[in-house]
């Protein structure tokens, strides 16, 4: 884990958080920039950590698949995030 004071863990959720609610982010980069700047860990260990395969990870994290919300989940978990829905106010 990186040495990130609980300052700076919460204003890089935060910065994640806000990406996502944009769109400026997808969720595997969501993902890898949990894994790498608020766990500073490598895909095989961040795998281990939360009990998916490496493969699933890279394919996440590359947009290379289409994973259960469960798996979502899992990888999301760590920076304390989880799939939920939203009303998007449409003009018709």
């Amino acid at each position: 884990m990186h040495d990130l004071s609980a300052d700076e863990r919460k204003a890089l959720i935060a910065q994640i958080e806000a990406a996502l609610a944009s769109n400026s982010i997808s969720i595997g980069e969501a993902v890898k920039q949990i894994r790498t700047e608020l766990y500073g860990m490598n895909q095989n260990d961040y795998a281990r950590f939360i009990n998916v395969s490496d493969k699933t990870l890279r394919d996440v994290e590359k947009g290379n698949t289409d994973p259960r919300l469960s798996i979502v989940n899992k990888l999301l978990a760590p920076g304390s995030f989880q799939v939920s829905a939203r009303v998007v106010k449409r003009v018709i």
